[in-house]
């Protein structure tokens, strides 16, 4: 994995002052192109670049708290000159896309949901 990516992850561990865990990190390209995981072409899986990681504990695993960490890893990520974020239900995906091991192009930070978004009224 690359190295800045894991200090990323472990500022954001520290912050938020709870275990997380990464349920995706590297994917062989094989699996990464299976219709099952439903990965784009250009994914950082296969580059040693990107985590899909969420909370230890299942109980802190809800929107609110996704949310969080979606803002700690926004704030973290400014620092690096941006990464990767995704947003889904239960985990967030991170990528080290502008600055990792593997970075040569120039290329932006991104984001990206596939949050169910609650209906304001």
């Amino acid at each position: 994995m690359d190295p800045t990516l894991i200090a990323v992850l472990d500022e954001c561990r520290k912050r938020l002052g709870v275990r997380m865990v990464a349920n995706s990190g590297y994917r062989c390209p094989v699996y990464n192109s299976s219709p099952s995981i439903g990965s784009s072409s250009g994914s950082y899986h296969p580059k040693h670049m990107a985590a899909d990681v969420t909370f230890a504990r299942r109980g802190l695993r809800d929107r609110l708290n996704i949310l969080r960490l979606f803002v700690e890893l926004e704030n973290i990520g400014r620092a690096y000159g941006g990464l990767g974020i995704g947003l889904y239900p239960s985990f967030i995906h991170v990528d080290s896309r502008t600055f990792g091991f593997g970075s040569v192009e120039a290329v932006r930070p991104a984001r990206w949901s596939t949050f169910n978004w609650p209906r304001l009224v």
